[in-house]
């Protein structure tokens, strides 16, 4: 039986006495502060972490960055949790620009600068098609950028090419999504003014590699590269220019961590010059983006000099919000005082202080790295969802989740002797423990949710479940796997993205939940309750409610064992998902065709006896030896247009060559059930629409494959009429990225570059730093 840390105990304690004692007065997340290590404080040895500005005159504003009513996405969250959790950090002056050191690498992830460069954030208006002027928008906001931050080495433009099949099910609700908000906006705008604008409307789907906005758009950066280089005498005098653009597949800033790592494989320490001239020990790189993921995968680089440039969130939400009374800038009007850098450095400063104490001898059986630290807590923010998993159900950042974690894995770390990852390898009995700990307030969370939310199902307890194989639940290391979930130790396909339910027709319950309901002799006020808004539903406790209400796993008593299967093979394909995430960020894409096949991550309680995925024996925590790792299959990516076809929504069919498109549309197409045209949201507890869970289905990778497929076969055959255009066709090429060396005048050149040609196609590299 597995020991709690001090801080569940602690906890769960304070979290126990708020909800028993007041159910029905929702109270505040209770999340520990925890001291310094060896009692100093983190102000003293804190560097700047964010740079407000990048003149001399620029100091720190502690809110501009942390408003509450943005909704782009994560960014806020996960931003304002480092300025909470290190708040002093903020409130530092910096001094003068010069204390920023110069800038080698500039990193540019294009999608962040396309996307408001040509739509913005226009809520209330109708965004109309101007390829050329969206273009100039697009160049002119790099070369502004460009001009600020100075690079001397390389200039690296990251455009997105097709995404790997995990993080398409994510574009595919987003472009749903964005779909029907644009048709509602349509018809509001009509019931307003009477009619449409005659212009053809800009539908920001087509910012999707296959497209053809997105082809011209990387013929178009291509030939505005030569020109600058040409007739721009910075640039011209400048760095290396290399872009990777929509042709070449994987998403833009992974596409930065590959060319990060093939730079690093080539470096000869021996002999320098040999080795590739973006990359050597001492670099300061610097990537601009706005998705807060890419903090993790800076810190992942483990760069001794790495920084995040970003837009101030007072300027890019100018007009809306707490900024609502701020006048909003034009983008290519933006000054150096418009952006922030974060510097990493500090970030890993402040980890190295926090966990300074494991650097003494014999506080770890391990020898101690604060880089395997650093890759743990980028493992642990995974379970608060990102682009390719969802969250587990009771870890959000806004609830203080991080914290939570942080502080379970700081007490847990001695217990252990050593560290939960190592690059693409997982400790199973750590991180089983590590879940042992967080599932202790997940029955707290649902109790809260069951109040907000109005649903006595989330306030259902577990002291129903006493059954022989109710295994999930029971603590850690209690009870055995049952022999029918053992089925689903190797992989096991379950459907759970069914969008029907039957569970709560009519309202007579059937013979089998009303003999289950007799054999509970005295009901609680929320089972009466429960009972009464359910009469159909055989559901014991919360965990039941959750997997036959998100999951459509049944809770009858005569399905349980196929329940327990079933629950075990989506806890399976979530430790898959952690396996492939950790890859990926570290290694890079390990399997294009691996996906997280369900729209829920099962509940902590289930994540138990995670050994036997491996086909081990239990390993011990104290255990240095046992990491282990899921095999994956080398995979190719889709190709584009099969790609456009698996995320685009049927309102964006035109966006395809019209013998694809007609696959979204006509009722005969084998593809059609893919293609709903209208669908259900479920807000999941949250209270942003763009957190919403969007309710389509899956595509079928390999039908829709073997259909597109035999597209392009007919087209190759036929004598009498080509099916697709040769502009059609070149939409589905796959490229290579691009280098551009520029003639530079030595005397002007001032140390940008060293001249030295770079190859147009390099294959990522897959060696790991020491």
């Amino acid at each position: 039986m597995m020991k709690l840390s001090t801080t569940a105990i602690l906890l769960l304690s304070l979290t126990h006495h708020v909800y028993v004692s007041s159910f029905h007065t929702p109270q505040p997340h209770v999340v520990r502060r925890r001291a310094a290590a060896d009692g100093e404080s983190t102000q003293q040895h804190s560097r700047g972490l964010v740079y407000p500005g990048l003149l001399p005159t620029s100091t720190a504003h502690t809110h501009s960055s942390c408003s509450s009513s943005t909704a782009l996405f994560g960014i806020p969250k996960m931003f304002r949790w480092l300025t909470d959790q290190y708040p002093n950090i903020l409130n530092r002056r910096l001094g003068s620009a010069q204390s920023i050191p110069p800038i080698d690498n500039f990193y540019l992830d294009m999608n962040g600068i396309i996307h408001p460069c040509t739509h913005g954030n226009n809520e209330d208006e109708i965004t109309l098609l101007d390829e050329t002027e969206m273009f100039k928008k697009i160049f002119g906001y790099v070369d502004r950028l460009y001009k600020i931050v100075k690079p001397k080495k390389v200039l690296y433009l990251a455009v997105d090419g097709v995404a790997p099949r995990a993080k398409m099910n994510q574009q595919r609700s987003r472009r749903f999504r964005s779909s029907k908000e644009a048709e509602a906006l349509a018809a509001k705008l009509l019931a307003r003014d009477g009619s449409l604008p005659e212009q053809a409307a800009f539908d920001s789907n087509c910012i999707t590699p296959g497209t053809d906005f997105m082809l011209k758009l990387g013929l178009a950066m291509r030939k505005w590269v030569e020109y600058k280089q040409k007739t721009d005498p910075v640039w011209k005098n400048g760095c290396d220019v290399v872009i990777s653009g929509p042709d070449v597949p994987g998403e833009g800033e992974h596409k930065v961590m590959d060319y990060i790592r093939e730079t690093y494989s080539q470096y000869d320490p021996d002999d320098p010059s040999k080795s590739h001239p973006h990359w050597s020990p001492g670099l300061t790189h610097v990537l601009y983006g706005l998705d807060a993921d890419l903090i993790m995968l800076g810190l992942a680089t483990h760069e001794p000099n790495f920084m995040l440039l970003r837009e101030k969130m007072s300027v890019v939400m100018a007009g809306r919000g707490r900024h609502k009374h701020r006048k909003k800038k034009d983008m290519l009007e933006y000054t150096r005082d418009d952006f922030e850098l974060l510097e990493l450095r500090a970030l890993r400063e402040m980890f190295t202080i926090q966990f300074r104490k494991f650097a003494d001898p014999g506080r770890l059986d391990a020898e101690y790295d604060v880089r395997r630290v650093i890759d743990d807590f980028i493992f642990i923010c995974m379970f608060v969802g990102n682009d390719f998993l969802p969250h587990v159900p009771h870890l959000e950042i806004d609830n203080g989740a991080l914290s939570l974690m942080l502080n379970n894995y700081i007490d847990l770390l001695p217990e252990w002797g050593g560290y939960l990852t190592n690059k693409g390898a997982i400790h199973p009995g750590r991180l089983e423990h590590f879940f042992y700990n967080l599932a202790v307030f997940e029955e707290e969370h649902f109790r809260r949710r069951a109040y907000e939310e109005n649903e006595p199902g989330w306030g259902l307890g577990t002291e129903n479940e006493l059954e022989k194989d109710d295994f999930y639940g029971v603590w850690y290391g209690a009870s055995k796997t049952p022999k029918m979930a053992k089925e689903a130790n190797q992989k096991f396909v379950v459907e759970t993205n069914i969008f029907e339910s039957a569970a709560d027709e009519g309202d007579q319950a059937s013979p089998e939940v009303r003999a289950l309901d007799e054999t509970i002799k005295s009901k609680s006020k929320v089972e009466k309750k429960f009972k009464k808004v359910h009469p159909r539903d055989a559901s014991r406790s919360y965990r039941e409610f959750y997997y036959e209400s998100k999951l459509n796993i049944s809770p009858l008593p005569t399905k349980r064992s196929e329940a327990q299967r079933d629950r075990r093979a989506i806890t399976r394909d979530l430790l898959e998902g952690l396996h492939w995430n950790l890859n990926y960020y570290h290694n890079g894409c390990c399997s294009w065709a691996w996906y997280y096949p369900h729209l829920y991550a099962p509940l902590c309680t289930d994540m138990a006896n995670l050994h036997e995925f491996y086909g081990d024996e239990k390993i011990d925590v104290k255990d240095n030896d046992g990491f282990r790792e899921f095999p994956f299959e080398q995979t190719e990516p889709f190709p584009p247009l099969a790609q456009l076809l698996s995320v685009l929504p049927s309102a964006s069919a035109n966006l395809l060559p019209p013998v694809l498109g007609e696959l979204m549309i006509e009722a005969s197409s084998p593809l059609a059930p893919y293609y709903p045209n209208d669908f259900e949201s479920d807000s999941n507890g949250k209270r942003q629409p763009w957190e919403a869970v969007v309710k389509i289905p899956f595509i079928d990778g390999d039908q829709l494959l073997e259909v597109v497929n035999g597209i392009l076969e007919a087209d190759e055959k036929s004598v009498d009429g080509e099916l697709l255009s040769n502009a059609e066709r070149r939409r589905n090429f796959l490229g290579t990225s691009h280098t551009f060396v520029p003639e530079r005048d030595p005397e002007a050149a001032n140390g940008a570059g060293d001249g030295k040609p770079v190859s147009e196609k390099r294959k990522p590299s897959r060696k790991q730093r020491a």
